[in-house]
């Protein structure tokens, strides 16, 4: 929000470029739109891995799948966003190191190691605590549990949320 006493001339509506097309609708895991140009961000993955600094409802658990930080799904199916350009940024490009880290290996990160590991990524921002209860979800919901005995170490963690 923005107080201000200037005299701000209207700028142009947006011209609407999507005619009928629903595909980020369709490709939503969580149906976080209702309808069109309206997103309901209690449903939306990266409000839930994200902002939301409570408990993931259990509803959502198995679409979140092994999204550990947001979403991008509606982005992808954005018939539009294939004229964006990839950044050219180096600071924009992802670490190598943060592309499929074993869930495992991410379960046993404590608060020093956490910080120290996500420094410089804007994963550190949501801290420790959701970061592990996003992993412990994506843990939950997957094929295979090798990531069991780290689960189990958590289970006498201080955290609440975790």
């Amino acid at each position: 929000t923005i107080f201000t006493t200037a005299e701000l001339k209207p700028d142009q509506a947006e011209i609407d470029h999507c005619g009928s097309c629903r595909a980020c609708l369709d490709a939503c895991p969580t149906d976080a739109f209702p309808s069109p140009y309206r997103l309901d961000a209690r449903r939306c993955i990266s409000y839930l891995t994200i902002e939301n600094k409570g408990p993931i409802p259990h509803e959502f658990r198995e679409a979140i799948g092994n999204r550990i930080y947001g979403c991008d799904d509606c982005l992808a199916a954005c018939p539009w966003n294939k004229f964006a350009r990839a950044a050219s940024e180096a600071k924009l490009a992802a670490r190598e190191d943060l592309r499929e880290p074993p869930l495992s290996e991410l379960l046993a990160l404590d608060d020093a190691a956490f910080r120290a590991f996500f420094s410089g990524s804007p994963v550190k921002r949501i801290g420790r605590d959701r970061f592990i209860r996003n992993v412990l979800i994506a843990a939950g919901v997957s094929e295979a549990s090798p990531e069991l005995p780290a689960v189990r170490g958590l289970l006498d963690d201080g955290s609440p949320l975790v």
